[in-house]
């Protein structure tokens, strides 16, 4: 089996590409980041934390904003603009390295008493212009 053919079978195997909140305050400090489960953590500032590595046999790759949270625990959209620069590119590189995956909403495939990410996510990609597509 050829080097090319072993990338396209593995790339396959990623159905979902899950977005989530952390559902925590923005202005929480995450210190244990090795206990979260995801594999990249967006922080407010936008930076990208890889926090575990992406094995084959996961068959999605989570990603989370942090936030989720207002200051009385209420659920809520409380993306930064840098948050949502970085899902963006984020999301975008991502479907280019696993076309056949899906972006989806964590709620649409995990049971939660609430709705995580926060957002349609659908619809935010619908929707969202990036910066420099903006200053264009």
């Amino acid at each position: 089996m050829d080097r090319n053919r072993r990338i396209k079978v593995r790339r396959g195997i990623v159905r979902y590409i899950v977005v989530h909140s952390t559902g925590t305050r923005q202005d929480m400090q995450v210190k244990e980041l090795e206990k979260l489960p995801y594999h990249y953590l967006l922080t407010k500032k936008g930076r990208l934390i890889s926090l575990k590595p992406f094995q084959p046999k996961d068959g999605t790759i989570e990603l989370a904003w942090l936030g989720g949270l207002d200051e009385q625990g209420r659920h809520v959209d409380n993306r930064t603009e840098e948050q949502n620069e970085s899902l963006f590119t984020t999301l975008l590189l991502l479907s280019e390295r696993f076309p056949e995956a899906k972006v989806v909403g964590a709620d649409q495939l995990y049971v939660y008493g609430f709705a995580n990410p926060g957002f349609d996510i659908r619809a935010w990609l619908d929707d969202y212009m990036p910066a420099f597509l903006q200053a264009a």
